[in-house]
């Protein structure tokens, strides 16, 4: 997929079209969903629990208070059953299935009971189809599944074998059936663009913190991002002891190429230099540019001797590269591992030390603590 569809939303389905994209916004809303859902999900089945004191107030003795009792029980103990496979799960795309299953279950269950109704109670039951439809929208689910369960529902509400059809005046009928209809409706078009636009402001962001992190030219990390990652990863090393390894790199008279060849052409020696690292690099290294031509890595899992190795393998890279220019284009490395008790700061003032040194004694060439 080409980068400038990659944010693209489908209209119909409001769902981006990259595939993983769109399942990293899908986590995201889910894992934040879940944390406002879960106590609404507990207070949406209480007070619809509680909902049959009115009905036992309002409505005539004969009428069966036990089969709405029954509706109205097994919904509370649904939504628990809900709560307890949100809190507990942690596959997302699978529990965003296992909630619509649940979903119609507990409509199919319903459907059994509303059939026993009279006029009165079907009146109250389309209240609480609108109610129940709610509580579908609002709990966390994809938004193409929401709107398949919805559908489903009302239409199973409105057409499911009925006693109270045939004796119920027809106005009264296609005026509950209207009315849900137009409140169902613009539920799911707010919902819609409370989706869309999220989602819109799901990549905003993401591009803002793109922007904060990369740097401009090489589209790589800028020293910000670096900053950051290094003191993740130091407070990781001295918590698992794990080796860590940091290369700085500079190019070697990289002012004769600007002053012979003109910045543009400089430019295009950094980029070209930064897609030829990303090809020797692994993608848990982090990859910065540190200063106008200096680059550094960031090398968890990785002690001194193999640190010195890639750099190794990177120099004799940089330094066989066609850059079609005459200018020959080489680079000096300092390469230092994260001892116990460094900090950010000892870290970069030792690696820009040997870098230093390389570049005293001769450019093109690794300098690490052992050969320092």
């Amino acid at each position: 997929m080409k980068e400038k569809d990659k944010y693209l939303i489908n209209r119909f389905t409001c769902r981006f079209k990259d595939n993983l994209l769109e399942q990293e916004y899908f986590d995201r809303t889910m894992d934040a969903d879940k944390k406002y859902t879960q106590p609404l999900i507990i207070l949406i089945s209480v007070v619809f629990l509680l909902f049959i004191i009115p009905e036992m107030l309002l409505l005539s003795y004969n009428t069966s208070l036990r089969e709405i009792f029954l509706i109205r029980f097994l919904t509370f103990v649904i939504l628990i059953g809900l709560y307890i496979i949100i809190r507990q799960g942690s596959d997302n795309r699978k529990i965003a299935y296992l909630i619509s299953i649940v979903e119609l279950v507990l409509m199919f269950i319903y459907f059994n009971v509303m059939h026993t109704f009279a006029s009165m109670e079907f009146l109250i039951s389309v209240l609480n189809l609108v109610v129940l439809i709610s509580v579908i929208f609002i709990i966390p689910n994809m938004f193409i599944n929401k709107i398949a369960v919805a559908g489903i529902v009302f239409v199973g509400f409105f057409v499911f074998p009925n006693q109270t059809l045939s004796t119920m005046d027809i106005g009264l009928y296609a005026i509950a059936m209207t009315n849900a209809f137009l409140i169902v409706l613009m539920i799911g078009i707010v919902h819609y663009r409370v989706n869309y636009f999220d989602r819109v402001k799901f990549v905003n962001e993401k591009e803002l913190i793109i922007l904060s992190e990369t740097d401009s030219l090489t589209k790589i990390y800028n020293r910000a991002k670096f900053d950051s990652e290094l003191i993740k990863w130091i407070k990781i090393k001295d918590r698992y002891q794990n080796p860590l390894a940091v290369i700085l790199m500079d190019f070697d008279h990289f002012k004769e190429v600007n002053d012979q060849h003109g910045h543009l052409k400089g430019d295009k020696v950094l980029v070209e230099t930064a897609r030829l690292m990303e090809k020797l690099i692994r993608e848990t290294d982090i990859f910065a540019r540190w200063g106008g031509e200096e680059f550094i890595l960031l090398l968890p899992e990785t002690d001194r001797t193999n640190a010195i190795k890639l750099a190794e393998r990177i120099r004799e890279t940089i330094s066989t590269f066609d850059y079609e220019l005459e200018t020959p284009i080489t680079c000096s490395f300092g390469v230092t591992e994260v001892f116990d008790n460094d900090n950010i700061y000892s870290v970069f003032d030792r690696v820009d030390e040997l870098l230093y040194k390389a570049k005293d004694k001769g450019r093109n060439m690794v300098i690490s603590e052992e050969s320092a």
